[in-house]
């Protein structure tokens, strides 16, 4: 590569915390799907009253996503983490981390430090970093081992826990081959300790159900973003059986303080435009194990 990845040391005073292991905290009810749900609030008292009524329904709230929900620029998103920081949600909050706080032709290692910097004020104010793509990367055509040495390069510098997002070209063309090879298997398997799981785009559920199946070997978590087969990937289990059964939790582990149950299902964080109600009456429904009537609240999904 023309611009090296390195792993830049951590300046004094500025080393990362130590990331948290995956525990369950005692006495506390894992969540069977957790969900962190994209705000549509503006102010921040708004914001403050939505995330309270997501957090009464056991969802956590997600700012930042994508590049239209950044529109409004980096300032404003960290004024949103800080504003859910103080709230202190009960199921927590995801934060996009980018580099989009930084103008002109920027070098990788500026991207990197840039994505840092993000991470470190969404860590600071008590939520947990989703470490957005890099386009710069498919611009580059990087090789998988290029992958691999830049979210490397990330994580030396976050306490944790992180999420890795991967989003396809099919969302945003700018991503075209992103993550090529097995450079995403790749980069879950760094720490996992540290990269609670991931949160995927792809619009695949056969691949999702693969690569959910993979991270449930190291207690790590799949969300899924793909609000056309949402429901299929709540419920779980092979999407290629044409009878559903109900999916198993197999045991739980911690993510942001929170008890999660783990198996072959996907986790969800997405925007869901105002169905917030119908989504928590259909998982209350699933995890009853009553498919039916998950399928029927589910539909208007």
């Amino acid at each position: 590569m023309a611009d090296p990845v390195k792993t830049v040391p951590v300046a004094a005073g500025g080393a990362a915390a130590a990331s948290r292991p995956g525990q369950v905290p005692g006495g506390v009810a894992p969540a069977a799907r957790l969900v962190f749900l994209e705000a549509r609030a503006g102010t921040p008292e708004a914001l403050a009253a939505e995330a309270r009524e997501r957090a009464l329904l056991g969802f956590g709230v997600a700012l930042g996503l994508d590049p239209a929900a950044r529109a409004a620029g980096w300032n404003s998103l960290l004024a949103g983490a800080r504003t859910l920081g103080a709230l202190g949600p009960g199921a927590g909050f995801v934060v996009g981390a980018s580099s989009d706080h930084l103008e002109g032709a920027l070098r990788l290692s500026e991207v990197l430090e840039g994505i840092v910097t993000q991470a470190r004020a969404i860590e600071e104010a008590g939520g947990v970093p989703l470490l957005l793509p890099i386009p710069l990367l498919s611009r580059r055509r990087a090789k998988e081992s290029e992958y691999v040495e830049c979210y490397q390069a990330l994580l030396a510098r976050l306490g944790g826990p992180v999420l890795i997002d991967w989003t396809s070209a099919a969302a945003r063309p700018e991503l075209y081959d992103y993550f090529p090879g097995k450079s995403f298997e790749r980069v879950l398997a760094l720490e996992p300790t540290k990269v609670r799981g991931a949160r995927l785009a792809l619009f695949d559920v056969a691949r999702e159900a693969r690569l959910r199946r993979e991270l449930l070997a190291r207690d790590q978590l799949l969300f899924t973003a793909d609000r056309r087969n949402l429901v299929a990937l709540l419920r779980g289990g092979n999407p290629a059986t044409r009878e559903p059964v109900p999916t198993p939790i197999v045991r739980t582990t911690e993510f942001a303080g929170r008890s999660v149950a783990l198996g072959d299902f996907s986790h969800a964080l997405l925007a869901l435009d105002g169905r917030d109600a119908l989504l928590a009456a259909a998982l209350e429904r699933l995890a009853a194990d009553d498919l039916a009537g998950y399928a029927q609240r589910a539909a208007g999904l």
